[in-house]
């Protein structure tokens, strides 16, 4: 409320010092778009290789099916998360932690690790659907590992089996790419504060 004798105003924490009533605001500092767009870039990419870890752990669970049938592992299988084990390493250290300098030569390393993925991710969605015969599928193999084990429908499993390896795969690319993206981005953006 406003002091009537005084006229200036008070606040709830006692008076308010001179110098702060809104009269400055030409003096004040603010920040450079280029360097909140820096910010947001690499807020932006941490969650990205959040996202990524996590589908690299499912991806990982989905093709360790063979083991639940008493089978090895197939070596391919272990392509994709091994990249993607490094990829993440080159963004994070690339990204930068905290208020850490961006490592331009790292994110360009994780981009290019996030294409090869990308590709990857477009190769292996085409050969499940279009090479790998239905009874030699993950989702008919875990719908046969579900009925030995658990009694469940295989057929129903199966089904779900399907949609988990489509989502999978689509998050595989777009997870990729959006990381590769974002990476380029941010890598431009810091060139850009340089400059």
């Amino acid at each position: 409320a406003a002091d009537r004798e005084g006229g200036s105003m008070a606040s709830r924490k006692g008076a308010r010092p001179t110098g702060t009533d809104g009269s400055d605001h030409q003096y004040r500092m603010v920040v450079e778009s280029k360097y909140q767009r820096v910010a947001d870039s690499k807020k932006r990419l941490r969650g990205m290789l959040a996202l990524q870890a996590l589908y690299h752990a499912c991806f990982l669970l989905w093709s360790s099916i063979p083991i639940l049938e008493g089978k090895r592992l197939a070596p391919v299988a272990m392509l994709s998360p091994l990249f993607g084990f490094l990829a993440i390493i080159a963004g994070r250290n690339g990204v930068g932690i905290g208020q850490a300098r961006t490592k331009s030569f790292l994110l360009a390393v994780y981009a290019f690790l996030s294409v090869v993925l990308t590709l990857l991710s477009v190769a292996s969605a085409y050969f499940m659907r279009f090479t790998v015969p239905y009874a030699d599928s993950y989702p008919l193999r875990l719908g046969k590992v579900f009925e030995k084990m658990f009694g469940l429908d295989k057929d129903l499993v199966s089904a779900f089996g399907q949609m988990i390896e489509g989502f999978l795969q689509i998050a595989g690319i777009l997870v990729q790419a959006s990381g590769a993206y974002l990476a380029l981005q941010l890598r431009s953006s810091t060139h850009a504060k340089k400059a």
